[in-house]
């Protein structure tokens, strides 16, 4: 049976047209952003990257998606009782065999670029306050607060849902995603590149860039790594340093980035080798 991806909404349709869950090896339920979602409305995504991973190996997956671009870890937790908790409390004649699980990334990104200049993540640089290092950009006890007050608390809480479900033992996989470059190749066409404007926003200089884009996203791993400190079954992907980086100056496709903050289909594939080699790690052959 060759594995297959679908979404949440589709279920219903699929199992009319002969689904069958239970005969798949594997079971997979997908949470999260746009790193689980898709790339564009006409680009690949983790989950069908990994449908194709599986189905290589010659082991058939199911991969159940109810995740959604641009979703934050807080939305992700104000949602738990909708969709999500219907999905693993509703009591099938068979269980998911793990949680695959992505949030973080735009929680840091909103927090970079949707905040007036200086009250976010990130410092305004001035003449009277330059900076020297991608250090001096950022804003060290906004990134704390970020994380403590409303990364921590919401992950909990959905960590805390499954937990209590009658999918109480499964592993949870969490997405490490990996460093992007800022520049001016927006997600959403038409409209601006999320880094790319933060950044030009709040004077960020030119020449630190990539080294504050990746202060970031290390910081987005730590706090990725925090969830699984005193929780079992529970697992982060180490993604970062997967991808080849993107020109700065590239408007578009390039290395293995579709734009600004996704992976182009090649990006996908390599991420998806990684993904299936630490799920196999820890689920029986």
């Amino acid at each position: 049976m060759a594995s297959k991806a679908i979404y949440g909404r589709e279920f219903d349709a699929e199992l009319e047209r002969g689904l069958a869950p239970e005969q798949f090896k594997y079971r997979f339920l997908v949470e999260g952003d746009s790193w689980m979602d898709r790339s564009s409305l006409v680009q690949a995504s983790l989950p069908l990257a990994l449908a194709k991973a599986f189905d290589d190996a010659g082991e058939s997956a199911l991969f159940i998606n109810l995740s959604m671009f641009g979703d934050t870890m807080r939305h992700i937790s104000d949602c738990l009782n909708d969709e999500f908790h219907q999905w693993i409390t509703t009591p099938f004649g068979w269980k998911f065999d793990a949680l695959l699980f992505s949030a973080g990334g735009n929680d840091f990104i909103d927090a970079a670029r949707d905040p007036d200049p200086g009250q976010g993540i990130l410092r305004l640089i001035t003449p009277d306050a330059p900076a020297l290092s991608g250090d001096d950009c950022l804003r060290p006890d906004a990134v704390g607060t970020l994380v403590t007050e409303f990364l921590d608390p919401n992950f909990a809480k959905l960590y805390d849902t499954v937990r209590a479900s009658r999918h109480d033992d499964i592993p949870i996989f969490l997405n490490s995603y990996d460093i992007p470059t800022a520049r001016n190749a927006p997600a959403v066409p038409g409209r601006k590149a999320w880094l790319f404007e933060a950044y030009r926003k709040n004077n960020t200089p030119p020449v630190l860039r990539q080294e504050v884009t990746e202060r970031i996203f290390i910081d987005v791993e730590a706090a990725v790594e925090g969830w699984t400190q005193g929780r079992d079954n529970i697992f982060r992907v180490p993604t970062v340093g997967t991808l080849e980086p993107a020109a700065a100056d590239s408007q578009g496709n390039s290395g293995d980035w579709l734009n600004e903050i996704h992976p182009n289909r090649a990006g996908w594939a390599k991420l998806a080798k990684v993904w299936r080699s630490e799920i196999r790690k820890v689920l029986p052959h």
